[in-house]
């Protein structure tokens, strides 16, 4: 399948939702929708993503090379009040029965405190509800892999995300990125339950489950990871992490985000994935895309949501 060499009104403006809302009945700014639960069947893989919070940010604070005058193209991803939409949560992949997931959420932090890059929080803490919808139960979930391990993505794997001490996932096995434990500053503390004896870095490239590999997207943080799906038809999945936080940001890689570790690093990640993006079949997942998380880089340079009637085979 070729890529479309440009956007169609119709792409950009489809819901990227299973909730029984007729498109119909949706307004146009796609951008300021929190996150909901969806399921997509790609090639052999089942993905769901797994909201667990709703995030509203002030744009020129995330981005400081942007200025508000950059923003106004993209008010289809603001709310009415001038914030950039956002979300949290984890994407949960199913192939033969067998379940990874990447990341773990948002977990339990409350959200009453927000950073001075945030402006507020829609909904906290509905992962756990999610997979219980799904009839998965969490302690039969064997690997959890993180693009990396800042709070808003080790969430319900954290010690404190539940009474249990294994955290909500008492028997899974950590993977991160060559590099990330290195980076993480030992007077914080673990940021996972169990993290000496729980957790495995591996190398770029590194297989970790079947057609699921490690690739070192490094600049946010040390060991920054990106996650490869071979979905077994030709299609790839790249669940990238905080490679990029918006669908503004394929069409402006150069604007570096306020929490990135090496900022020139990260551009140069950024970059990669962005013509990484843009090859026939590949797709990404993009945890922080509020409600446009799955879709690729289009002839224009620019994010495309998923849309089931062209995406799929």
């Amino acid at each position: 399948m070729a890529k479309s060499d440009q956007t169609t009104t119709a792409d950009i403006l489809r819901p990227d939702r299973t909730d029984g809302t007729d498109a119909a009945d949706l307004t146009s700014d796609s951008g300021r929708r929190m996150p909901t639960l969806w399921t997509r069947t790609i090639g052999e893989l089942t993905l769901t993503y797994l909201p667990d919070a709703g995030v509203t940010m002030i744009p020129t604070r995330v981005y400081p090379a942007s200025e508000e005058t950059d923003w106004s193209p993209y008010r289809t991803h603001m709310t009415d009040a001038g914030h950039l939409a956002m979300g949290c949560g984890a994407l949960l992949v199913e192939r033969a029965g067998h379940h990874l997931l990447l990341d773990a959420g948002h977990g339990r932090i409350s959200g009453d405190d927000p950073e001075h890059f945030q402006y507020g929080f829609e909904h906290v803490k509905d992962l756990p509800a999610s997979l219980a919808s799904l009839g998965v139960d969490p302690a039969a979930l064997e690997t959890i892999a993180f693009t990396h391990l800042h709070d808003d993505h080790t969430g319900w794997a954290r010690p404190d995300a539940a009474d249990h001490p294994h955290s909500l996932f008492p028997n899974a096995r950590w993977v991160v990125g060559e590099g990330e434990l290195e980076g993480l500053d030992p007077a914080a503390g673990p940021r996972l339950a169990g993290q000496s004896e729980r957790t495995r870095s591996v190398a770029d490239g590194t297989e970790i489950a079947e057609g699921v590999r490690a690739w070192a997207l490094p600049g946010h943080t040390t060991g920054h990871t990106a996650w490869v799906l071979d979905a077994g038809d030709g299609r790839r999945i790249v669940a990238f992490g905080d490679a990029m936080h918006s669908p503004v940001q394929v069409h402006h890689p150069d604007w570096e985000v306020v929490l990135d570790h090496d900022r020139a690093e990260a551009e140069r990640s950024r970059r990669r994935l962005v013509e990484y993006l843009s090859q026939d079949g590949v797709y990404g997942f993009g945890v922080h895309f509020a409600d446009q998380q799955l879709g690729t880089v289009d002839g224009n340079g620019r994010w495309r949501p998923w849309n089931d009637a062209t995406d799929a085979r």
